[in-house]
């Protein structure tokens, strides 16, 4: 692992949560004296996508001049050997791209093997969350901006990174009847106080604890009705969200680029609670 990889990574700016998580996890793989070498398997577990996924970020990840691909073979054998992951941050990133290989370029079938391992079709039950309509999409990341704000030290830097990637999750949450005030936030601070040494990567890791408050949350909310005092439930207010996010990117926290939406960063800019100077200490300006 490569701090200073992994430093590069978390600092770029413009792309997909899933897209970025991929060239975290080639980030963390990297090696300051070797290089970067992770299989497809591997870096497709890492990031729990199929390989066909995994190959659609990889290209988005060279278009956009972060990363170049060297495939290697055996000399000799031509056995396939793990490509090579040459990152944009490396002293050689700048290089021709070397005509046998082609790195640098979109992949092709290498001539000499059979069917290339670049578009390896397989069954992977995870797949990425897709939203319908930009307003659904800003109200997920409104909510998960909120969520993202109410984790303490439990979610690392690394761990806020990733988890981005499960914010289907967040929307399945409130899908349910899972409120956000109520049941998700108090959950997601209590179960994130303190520092974890097993890292936490989806959203996932939470409904269970949530389910739970939720359930007793109706049971005291039923015991009350039959007692004469039922009161509603409130829920949070996009002035609620706004204020949790602020008082968030006001703070010593770490909080990822995504994780503010530019809808969101001008709605707080617009309500005062922000300046542009904590946007730009962030990197979200």
């Amino acid at each position: 692992m490569s701090h200073k990889a992994t430093n590069w990574a978390i600092q770029q700016r413009g792309l997909m949560p899933a897209t970025k998580l991929v060239l975290w996890h080639l980030c963390d793989r990297h090696n300051p004296d070797f290089g970067c070498f992770p299989s497809q398997d591997q870096l497709a577990a890492d990031v729990e996508i199929s390989r066909s996924s995994l190959n659609t970020h990889l290209e988005k990840l060279e278009a956009a001049g972060l990363i170049r691909r060297h495939r290697r073979h055996s000399e000799g054998t031509h056995r396939r050997k793990s490509t090579r992951y040459i990152l944009g941050f490396e002293a050689d990133f700048e290089r021709e791209p070397c005509p046998e290989s082609g790195h640098g370029k979109p992949q092709k079938p290498c001539p000499d093997f059979g069917k290339s391992h670049v578009q390896n079709l397989d069954t992977n039950l995870v797949r990425e969350p897709v939203t319908t309509t930009a307003r659904e999409a800003d109200i997920v990341g409104d909510a998960e901006a909120a969520c993202l704000a109410a984790c303490g030290e439990g979610l690392s830097p690394a761990s806020r990174t990733a988890i981005t990637a499960t914010r289907q999750v967040i929307a399945d949450w409130q899908a349910k009847g899972f409120d956000l005030n109520a049941d998700i936030l108090p959950t997601l601070t209590e179960r994130t106080k303190r520092e974890r040494t097993d890292p936490i990567r989806t959203w996932e890791y939470f409904t269970p604890a949530i389910a739970a408050r939720h359930a007793r949350q109706l049971a005291l909310a039923a015991k009350a009705k039959s007692a004469g005092e039922a009161k509603p439930v409130a829920k949070a207010s996009r002035a609620e969200i706004l204020a949790f996010t602020a008082d968030w990117i006001n703070s010593d926290r770490y909080v990822p680029t995504s994780a503010v939406s530019n809808v969101m960063r001008d709605a707080l800019l617009a309500a005062g609670l922000v300046t542009v100077a904590a946007l730009r200490a962030k990197q979200i300006y």
